[in-house]
């Protein structure tokens, strides 16, 4: 049976000393993490455990559960987005608990069940299990490179899009809908939208994390921009989180005049703007008919998994994708 919510969240400067206190009931922990993490951190993390430990690389995982797992007891997902879908996939394989130990605030997948995975070069979630808990240093997580930080505000932000557009799918094709995860969500972009320091972003993306796994679908955090994301990772080698963000103006302006969502589109664009993240053509080297079709791609993903798109709602042809990408200034200067 999956956790819902973490049994543990620790989120300050130093709470990587804290780890060896967590696995108290483990005897064999492994940690799940990338070269370059494990080559940072891993004299630190044993001194600070007091003794050697096993690791395994991302770049090792394969369906299955390896051999390195075979006597372990718990896993620690050590890193970014890839360390921390790794473990969630290996936890599921082994039917092992994990641990959440980022070392970015890059993504909301932090304290999730859900594991982003990629084929055919489209990504896709799979439903794994919730983490056991979450251990967040502020002190390592401000040491990650800016853009991955500008990213896990993207992948928060979003939810101004997602939000409405989920409200506007429960109301016209009665998708399943909660209120008190919809609060959930709200509240976590609303804490960004006020506070974009480390910690608040941090919380925002855990709650973001609980909300998908308490409403078993990733439907009140991803929209019809997530979607337009995962078409752009055909081409687009961009960060998920700074991806979705780029979309997310496009769908605000559709779900304003549809009149679910209080969040203007253009202020929207200017926020990202003002924090240099991709918010015209030439940032991620668009042109209109890449984009074009990035966004009939996502229409299609959309209606694969049953979620209904603003886009549709309102019959949006190219030609008026086009008048709005000049309204909110999307071209190059």
């Amino acid at each position: 049976m999956s956790i819902i919510d973490p049994h543990f969240i620790v989120i300050e400067n130093g709470a990587l000393s804290k780890v060896d206190d967590f696995l108290e009931d483990y005897q064999r922990p492994i940690f799940v993490t990338d070269d370059l993490l494990f080559s940072t951190y891993k004299e630190e993390v044993e001194k600070l455990m007091g003794q050697e430990q096993t690791w395994f690389m991302v770049s090792e995982y394969q369906s299955g559960v390896p051999p390195a797992l075979l006597e372990k007891d718990i896993i620690l997902g050590f890193g970014g987005g890839r360390s921390i879908d790794t473990a969630k996939l290996l936890a599921r394989d082994t039917g092992l608990n994990w641990i959440s130990v980022p070392t970015a605030a890059s993504h909301d997948g932090i304290a999730s069940d859900v594991a982003s995975v990629s084929q055919n070069g489209y990504r896709y979630s799979v439903r794994c299990k919730s983490p056991i808990g979450v251990i967040a240093d502020l002190s390592v997580i401000e040491k990650a490179p800016p853009s991955l930080t500008l990213a896990g505000i993207g992948d928060i932000v979003c939810k101004s899009s997602s939000l409405g557009e989920w409200r506007l799918a429960h109301e016209e094709r009665n998708e399943p809908f909660e209120k008190r995860v919809y609060a959930l969500v709200e509240s976590a972009l609303e804490s960004v939208l006020q506070d974009e320091g480390l910690e608040a972003l941090v919380r925002a993306e855990i709650d973001a994390g609980r909300a998908m796994s308490i409403f078993g679908s990733s439907r009140p955090c991803s929209g019809t921009e997530h979607a337009i994301s995962h078409a752009m990772d055909r081409q687009c080698n961009e960060l998920h989180g700074l991806q979705v963000a780029f979309a997310t103006p496009i769908c605000l302006h559709y779900l304003r005049e549809a009149g679910y969502t209080d969040y203007g589109a253009e202020d929207m664009h200017q926020f990202l703007l003002e924090r240099n993240m991709p918010a015209r053509l030439g940032d991620l080297s668009l042109s209109e008919s890449q984009l074009l079709d990035h966004i009939q791609h996502g229409l299609d993903i959309m209606q694969r998994r049953d979620r209904y798109s603003v886009l549709e709602h309102l019959a949006v042809e190219n030609t008026d994708i086009l008048e709005t990408l000049v309204t909110l200034e999307y071209y190059n200067e």
